[in-house]
């Protein structure tokens, strides 16, 4: 059943089937919240290197690292007494990211879209889905290459080339999401929606901002962290609302 705009421009949520992914995204992202909260509590916020930079700490900088140096600015040179303690905390968080985080957002973004999907928003929600699966299979090969690296550091020149097309991969995946999300937003109507669309379209931008521009970095995790906020309020308002009974 196909979501429709009253005249107030309130978007009414179809009942049934939409109305479950509606719900399962809302847990999802609550799940994927409360790890976000837990990787800023047990990773350093300062790399071996002495450099401590709130919005790049060296959890995400591992990530968008593309070369030997860029992983010793992370975990020091060889004998240097920080290695092992960064190696262990980043360790741990890889592998709760590979076991349970990269499940848990693929999920939060799957339901958003099937969602939208059972709400009549065909073209929008298929490509959301493409990309959060496509997400998920970059961040797998992210994670993976990024506990083989720690196992040799500093990693050979191989290992850093699929750690980058692991990481260009997913937050381009991440990217695409956040767009068509807040695209359906907008479609969908309401004052409301269509400001939370643009909130999240812009989330998105500000990814591939970052990612490609190093001085606007901190825009890469703030990207993030508003489109999927924004997810997550509209899936549980979606959820809370009921398609108008047809007489």
């Amino acid at each position: 059943m196909a979501s429709s705009t009253e005249p107030s421009g309130e978007v009414s949520t179809a009942s049934g089937p939409a109305r479950l992914f509606w719900v399962l995204c809302f847990v999802f992202g609550v799940g994927v919240m409360g790890l976000v909260g837990w990787f800023a509590g047990i990773t350093p916020s300062q790399a071996c290197s002495g450099q401590e930079t709130p919005w790049t700490p060296p959890f995400l900088a591992f990530q968008l690292a593309r070369t030997t140096n860029d992983i010793e600015a992370v975990f020091g040179r060889d004998g240097d007494a920080c290695r092992a303690g960064m190696v262990a905390a980043l360790d741990l968080a890889n592998k709760v990211d590979l076991i349970a985080f990269i499940g848990m957002y693929s999920g939060f973004l799957a339901c958003f879209f099937l969602a939208l999907l059972r709400s009549g928003l065909l073209g929008l929600a298929r490509v959301g889905l493409v990309a959060a699966v496509a997400a998920c299979v970059f961040d797998v090969l992210e994670t993976s290459i990024q506990l083989y690296i720690t196992s040799s550091l500093p990693g050979t020149v191989t290992s850093l080339v699929f750690l980058t097309i692991g990481s260009t991969g997913k937050f381009l995946g991440i990217t695409v999401a956040a767009i068509c999300a807040g695209a359906a937003m907008l479609v969908r109507g309401g004052i409301l929606g269509r400001l939370a669309g643009a909130a999240c379209v812009a989330g998105g931008l500000m990814v591939v901002l970052g990612l490609n521009y190093s001085p606007a970095r901190p825009a890469l995790r703030a990207g993030i962290v508003i489109a999927w906020l924004v997810m997550l309020l509209y899936a549980a308002v979606s959820a809370m609302r009921r398609a108008p009974s047809r007489e």
